[in-house]
């Protein structure tokens, strides 16, 4: 029987039609776009190949990719036919992939400089008909549009320039923030610090096309040591170690509970895209934000709570913050590689050799540069050289441990409290004054550029077209598992205290202890860092892992534009009031407090036979009055004052 024309060409048309709708759903299922971490180049293209929007993508995909001069009314993109000389790479389409395109790999066989091309990739894993995408639209949008740079190393020296101008100005700002601030107590200048750093990010992206990235190892190697050293060398030591039992409790035993709350609490929650199939974040990710999110920020408190004010209170929250940042890296770096959660005895037997081995280092360190400051009679005049000498050794010892993979914050902690005990008595006065003032400004520069820092490099993770979008009821749920971990934790923690001192009053009041639950709720810089530092880079992240990136950054933003404004609110309505030095509420029973001066006055005569005529120059113990030791008494930011112990020179100790 034989087939009409028109039947035939009806069903020429459907497969036809069938065809194109398959080829273009099979085309929605790329995404492509510039590498916004890679500077223009003279060249070369650097392009990022995105495949999916969903956590399902899986498989290997075989990408060319090819440019050609732009065309403003470029009606089709080239047939794949043209593309099959082009080198491949082979990707893991869970993952994005990073294609350069290089001379030989473009219609006139060489990229110009100053030149704007239309990209256009294929996938030779695909099926056939090979899939040639961006597809062109038909409203004059066909590939990928991107432009090469005119200038060699002068442009990329322009562009380090401008981000080094970026954060002088968000410095100037934060500076300026603060008087504002002092008036006017609605947001901190973390907050405004962070406002200004994305305005700066988002003209840095109109204006040249790419915005900053955050550097780790800048912020590791450079950034954190200044704020480390600060707080050691300038240790309040004696209401420092008063309160170790409650800084070590929240510090160490508070940061495990809250992560282990986390991680068990972010399980019920499923994430449900608008466009793809609800799904779970794995156990490896969730034990990753877990542990980044068991960091605190204690900046934005501090800046409210004051030494002078509150002493009790200012020593916990500071000294907490000291030792949560330890563990939360060791927590971070634990899991990073885990499965599953790691057995308990596992966890903490890893957390306790970290904290001797960082903590020998620390001592070895310190007790090394003492001794040096101690010999070397020449350090004992000058102000410059023998500051320089100091940094430099501390330094050091943080680089050291963290080359060997130990906690470098802690091994530069207690080098620098042990450099601020004896090393600083082997400097002029002038030296000294000169050594602690010098640790708070780099302290206080750093904390300064780091909040400014995040909201900068916080644009390229929230302008690139790879970005998956904030997931914001993950951040929320994930903001309420935070404080009712910290809510949970603190109240266990207390109750534990109160029995180990049989019903006796603890040394903070119950509007203290809620402060110090709100100042943990805070979360800052540091989980950025570390989220960072866990995941793959961009060019390699999957969709789960941007899902992370993400959800840290709008916790982190969250914190830094709304807590810090709470805080003083939360002070005032609990109508808190100053406990100023010498107030202090008798903590614990006689029995504990005698127990405790005993402790401390063996620790003292110790401190003060062996350690101090060992390591700290010019010790003279006056023999006439070895009857009644005095009690540690603060003099100033930086040493704890004895004084009624002098220098064999007649100086002041």
């Amino acid at each position: 029987k034989r087939t009409s024309f028109p039947t035939v060409f009806s069903a020429m048309w459907r497969h036809l039609w069938r065809f194109l709708v398959i080829a273009a759903c099979v085309a929605e299922d790329y995404a492509l776009h510039e590498c916004h971490d890679v500077a223009p180049q003279r060249n070369s293209i650097c392009v990022m190949v995105q495949f999916g929007n969903t956590s399902g993508s899986s498989g290997i995909a075989s990408i060319a990719c090819m440019a050609e001069e732009h065309q403003e009314n470029r009606a089709a993109a080239p047939p794949w036919l043209s593309m099959t000389s082009l080198s491949a790479v082979n990707c893991d389409k869970s993952k994005s992939c990073r294609f350069i395109i290089q001379n030989g790999d473009s219609d006139s066989d060489l990229i110009q400089p100053a030149t704007r091309y239309d990209v256009f990739c294929v996938d030779w894993k695909s099926n056939y008909p090979f899939t040639v995408f961006p597809a062109c639209n038909g409203k004059g949008s066909c590939g990928l549009n991107v432009k090469t740079t005119n200038a060699g190393g002068g442009r990329n020296h322009q562009v380090f320039g401008v981000e080094d101008f970026m954060c002088v100005l968000l410095l100037l700002a934060y500076i300026g923030w603060s008087y504002v601030f002092e008036k006017c107590h609605v947001l901190h200048e973390t907050g405004a610090a962070v406002l200004v750093g994305l305005v700066a990010g988002y003209m840095m992206q109109i204006f040249y096309g790419r915005a900053a990235s955050f550097s780790y190892e800048m912020f590791s190697y450079i950034l954190l040591p200044m704020v480390i050293f600060a707080a050691g060398f300038n240790l309040d030591k004696h209401r420092f170690f008063r309160f170790g039992g409650y800084i070590a409790a929240l510090g160490i035993t508070g940061t495990v509970l809250i992560f282990l709350l986390i991680f068990f609490g972010s399980e019920f929650f499923t994430i449900r895209p608008s466009n793809g199939t609800p799904f779970q974040l794995p156990a490896q990710s969730r034990l990753v934000l877990a542990s980044v999110l068991a960091s605190t920020d204690t900046v934005a408190p501090m800046a409210f709570i004051t030494a002078s004010d509150f002493p009790q209170l200012y020593a916990v929250v500071f000294g907490e913050g000291v030792l949560n940042d330890v563990v939360s890296i060791l927590l971070s770096t634990s899991v990073e590689d885990a499965t599953t959660l790691p057995p308990m005895w596992q966890l903490l037997g890893r957390l306790l050799v970290v904290f001797s081995c960082s903590s020998a280092m620390g001592i070895a360190f310190g007790l090394s540069i003492s001794l040096l400051f101690k010999r070397a009679k020449v350090l004992h005049k000058e102000v410059l050289k023998p500051v320089v000498l100091l940094l430099g050794c501390n330094y050091a010892c943080y680089i050291l441990t963290e080359v060997c993979e130990f906690s470098s914050i802690f091994a530069l902690f207690v080098s620098s409290v042990l450099s601020g005990h004896y090393a600083m008595h082997g400097m002029s006065l002038e030296a000294q004054s000169f050594a602690s003032e010098l640790a708070e400004l780099m302290a206080y520069t750093a904390e300064s550029i780091v909040f400014g820092y995040f909201g900068l490099t916080a644009v390229a993770y929230t302008s690139q077209a790879n970005s998956v979008g904030f997931e914001f009821r993950l951040i929320f749920y994930y903001i309420v598992c935070i404080v009712c971990a910290r809510v949970v934790s603190i109240s266990l923690l207390a109750l534990a205290m109160r029995l180990l001192k049989c019903g006796q009053q603890l040394a903070l009041s119950r509007k203290e202890l809620c402060m110090v639950c709100m100042a943990g709720c805070m979360r800052g810089t540091i989980a950025y860092a570390l989220i960072l530092r866990a995941v793959p880079p961009e060019d390699e992240q999957s969709h789960v892992d941007r899902i992370m990136v993400t959800t840290v950054l709008g916790i982190v933003s969250v914190n830094c534009l709304v807590f810090g404004g709470l805080f003083p609110v939360v002070m005032r309505f609990l109508q808190l009031e100053p406990r100023p030095q010498g107030s202090e509420s008798p903590e614990g029973s006689t029995l504990s407090r005698q127990l405790r001066q005993r402790l401390a006055g063996r620790w003292q005569r110790f401190d003060e036979s062996y350690l101090m005529p060992l390591f700290r120059p010019g010790w003279q113990r006056n023999v006439s009055e070895t009857s009644s030791l005095p009690s540690l008494s603060v003099d100033g930011p930086g040493h704890v004052g004895l004084e009624r112990f002098h220098r064999s020179d007649g100086a002041p100790q």
